[in-house]
């Protein structure tokens, strides 16, 4: 996006000066791109045990505690594993509408949607085993508390959560597993449908983290039947739609959506341009092709 910010810098005049400012000087020179692909390096290097940490440290909250439900070790890979499934299925949301508002066939391809289709299948194939284990340890364990929390509170259907427990289930676990056929994981129109149910089951997940563990406590006086939210609530929650398509669709407006400057070094070799003039090449005949270059060459 830097590389970028410094083309448009000179594509559109009247925004020169905001242009200028965010390329931070890029001229496009050998220093330029030396310090860059450097710097890039470290930050590659950096953002993948940063993810690792986040979710672990995330995690931690709710492991460290004494809660039943929430007292497991499995925490931090079962919430990292459920943070990259969950993202891949929202990029795959906001991906599938950008590439056909933007026309961006050509280069948001089908192999593309098919391999983040992957990613989710084997991500939600972990998410899943992690909540399997998360219900044999709290058999194993033989805590009664930890074992009611999820035989009771979750896994009973008919229990007041227990429909949450097992639409999370099915969204995360069950219906992932349709990308394991080649037809389906290349059909847009059922990515796009199996991006909103993985997101909707993500947020149940949350959901049945936090609220079927805290809503039966060790004192049956004190349980709480059914939670309903405030209009503050659903009104804070409805904000932070607001706020994160806000941002997305100003980003959209005055920023590629893909990265111009890499596009560009494999339009060489891969643009349509390309290939049409390679068909006319190999149509030709190969001396006459040779005397040229070699004409060309010299």
């Amino acid at each position: 996006v830097l590389r970028d910010r410094a083309i448009y810098k000179n594509l559109a005049p009247w925004r020169k000066k905001m242009y200028s400012g965010l390329s931070f000087g890029w001229v496009g020179s050998a220093k330029n791109w030396q310090r860059f692909e450097e710097v890039s390096l470290v930050l590659a290097g950096l953002s993948t045990p940063l993810v690792f940490s986040v979710h672990s440290i995330v995690s931690f909250d709710f492991a460290t505690s004494i809660l039943p439900g929430w007292h497991t070790t499995i925490f931090p890979p079962y919430f990292v594993a459920g943070a990259i499934f969950s993202g891949f299925a929202m990029v795959q949301t906001l991906l599938i509408v950008v590439r056909k508002v933007m026309g961006l066939q050509d280069y948001i391809t089908l192999g593309h949607i098919e391999a983040m289709n992957k990613v989710i299948v084997l991500t939600g194939s972990i998410v899943g085993c992690a909540y399997l284990t998360e219900l044999f340890i709290a058999w194993y364990g033989q805590n009664p508390y930890e074992w009611y929390a999820f035989s009771q509170n979750r896994a009973n259907l008919f229990s007041p959560y227990g429909w949450s427990y097992w639409l999370m289930m099915f969204c995360n676990v069950v219906s992932p597993q349709l990308f394991w056929s080649r037809k389906l994981r290349r059909n847009i129109t059922v990515t796009f449908f199996m991006s909103i149910v993985v997101n909707i089951g993500m947020w149940y997940e949350r959901f049945v983290i936090i609220v079927t563990s805290i809503y039966r406590d060790f004192l049956p006086s004190s349980w709480s039947t059914y939670y309903s939210p405030t209009i503050w609530e659903i009104g804070f929650y409805l904000g932070t739609f607001g706020l994160f398509f806000t941002c997305f669709f100003l980003f959209a407006k005055y920023f590629p959506v893909i990265a111009v400057a890499e596009i560009k070094s494999i339009l060489k070799t891969s643009g349509e341009n390309y290939k049409a003039k390679m068909t006319d090449i190999e149509k030709s005949d190969a001396e006459k092709f040779y005397i040229e270059e070699v004409e060309h060459a010299h």
